[in-house]
């Protein structure tokens, strides 16, 4: 029978850094998405729709430039959380 100790690997430490990054990551942009959302839908819903219905072109630039302004934005977000927590370099 195997000695017990040794039959586990040992867990690596470098992936304690990268596991709590993710988590916090994921605990950023879990409220973030979700304000986002509801502030879309909230404040600037029915210019969408009606933006939707009028000119469908303009629609596509307008929600494409949101999409990329909150990507950048909540990119901005994380990185400036991530350093300050100390967990990137």
């Amino acid at each position: 029978m195997p000695d017990s100790s040794t039959s586990w690997p040992k867990q690596d430490p470098s992936w304690q850094p990268l596991l709590r990054s993710i988590l916090l990551e994921i605990a950023i942009y879990v409220p973030v998405v979700a304000a986002y959302f509801w502030l879309i839908l909230r404040y600037v819903g029915d210019k969408f729709t009606s933006l939707y219905q009028d000119s469908l072109a303009l629609y596509a630039i307008a929600a494409t430039l949101a999409i990329v302004i909150q990507g950048v934005l909540l990119e901005i977000l994380t990185s400036w959380l991530l350093r300050r927590f100390g967990l990137r370099h």
